[in-house]
């Protein structure tokens, strides 16, 4: 049987492993933050429009950057991963968005801070798309649908979350404390998945099945 088959197969039967756990959690880590983020730019804009750092008109512009950037994000991410591999591009991803959210904090002025935004967002959609494909490589086939389904309901328990930050940090220590705070998290998360595994269908289809076997048997 071709090895590239059998090691699909087995893949297609494999069970939820401590090894997936603790891919899930670190996917679903990353998807909070990223939830966080998103959520949080209308609560910045606010109050970077009301202690005039921005006009109105600049601060949609800041809310635009970040969604242009999550546009040519997931284009990325698409790229990059089918390339050079999941790994690669889940790290790449979360180390842009952690840097480029803590310069944010530091950005002298409006315009800075549109620029630092959307390189950041750039991060944030390559994030969102890399996860949810490595869950759906690394997911039992019967259960894929659910494990999907748990990641987006964890990315959304980012609001209240967000909400809760923003009520408290934005008064207390400004708008520029929040992306301290995200980007500093991201940044531990980006150490924490420095082990991260490369996705076994992805090592499959550049035919590298030794290190596809090795992952595919602790799952």
């Amino acid at each position: 049987m071709d090895p590239a088959i059998e090691l699909k197969n087995r893949m297609n039967i494999s069970r939820a492993t401590p090894l997936f756990y603790k891919v899930f959690a670190m996917v679903a880590a990353g998807m909070i933050l990223d939830g966080a983020d998103v959520y949080l730019a209308s609560a910045v804009n606010s109050a970077i429009i009301a202690n005039h750092f921005a006009t109105i008109a600049q601060g949609s512009m800041f809310l635009s950057a970040g969604f242009l950037g999550l546009f040519f994000g997931s284009l990325w991410a698409g790229l990059i991963g089918d390339y050079f591999g999941r790994r690669q591009a889940y790290q790449i991803n979360l180390v842009l968005f952690g840097f480029f959210t803590v310069l944010a904090a530091f950005a002298p002025n409006v315009w800075a801070l549109i620029v630092l935004r959307f390189i950041a967002a750039i991060g944030l959609g390559a994030e969102i798309v890399t996860g949810f494909a490595l869950i759906n490589e690394f997911a039992p086939v019967a259960t894929r649908g659910r494990w999907s389904a748990s990641v987006s309901v964890i990315a959304n328990m980012a609001a209240p979350l967000t909400l809760v930050l923003a009520a408290v940090v934005i008064p207390r220590y400004s708008w520029r404390s929040t992306f301290i705070i995200i980007g500093i998290a991201a940044l531990i998360l980006w150490i924490i998945r420095h082990n991260f595994p490369e996705s076994p269908r992805w090592l499959i289809s550049k035919g590298r099945y030794q290190e596809a076997e090795a992952i595919i048997q602790k799952l």
